[in-house]
């Protein structure tokens, strides 16, 4: 259990979280390297949120570092991120931009679809390469991959009954986040989603910071 300060932009809140301790490993499904792991999460209720430090190929934006906390929404089997890098330099020292690279500010989150397995205590997730884009100010989202995720059926790489759940979960999510009206509204329902405030509040880091190779 741990109790944390919550920050506001304008002040600091006592607030306290009950939380247990995860082991996060990631990487994508149907991939024979193993995945990325043990990183260092907490869980509360239906959400996971756990940390890692990008290489310093990424540039992070201004007031920034390069650790990341990422969030698992367990109820539906989505991972989401607010990426913390501006920048990556590229092979021949070249900026690539990142998401909002070209705005005053970040204000779009990044959501894949994932294959969860929960083990409690430690928990492996694997992306199945449907991703959306959301901002939050008032830009419209971007769907993405879903061509990767129709030829991974086509190549036999990604199982009928995997795929089948993972749309059904991927609406699920949609509806209970992004829309859930059946007319377009001009803001989203619950997005960011409200359950995960309390843990990207924590202090950073989560524990031993494990950076990506």
């Amino acid at each position: 259990m741990a109790e944390t300060a919550r920050v506001s932009p304008d002040r600091l809140v006592r607030h306290t979280v009950r939380v247990e301790s995860v082991e996060v490993w990631r990487g994508a499904f149907g991939d024979p390297a193993p995945p990325f792991g043990p990183l260092p999460g907490v869980r509360a209720a239906n959400v996971i949120a756990y940390e890692f430090a990008l290489s310093d190929k990424f540039r992070p934006w201004p007031g920034q570092t390069l650790l990341e906390r990422a969030f698992i929404l367990t109820d539906v089997g989505v991972g989401l991120s607010f990426p913390p890098w501006q920048f990556m330099v590229s092979d021949d020292g070249g900026l690539r931009p990142g998401i909002d690279a070209d705005r005053p500010q970040r204000t779009t989150w990044y959501v894949d679809l994932l294959h969860v397995t929960d083990n409690r205590t430690d928990v492996i997730v694997r992306d199945l390469y449907i991703d959306l884009m959301v901002p939050t100010d008032g830009r419209h989202q971007r769907m993405l991959d879903l061509d990767e995720f129709a030829d991974a059926i086509e190549a036999g790489d990604l199982p009928v009954d995997v795929a089948v759940d993972g749309l059904r979960r991927w609406q699920r999510f949609l509806d209970t986040y992004v829309h859930h009206d059946r007319d377009p509204r001009a803001a989203w329902t619950n997005f960011p989603p409200a359950q995960i405030a309390e843990l990207a509040a924590l202090a950073a880091p989560l524990g031993p910071v494990v950076s990506t190779p």
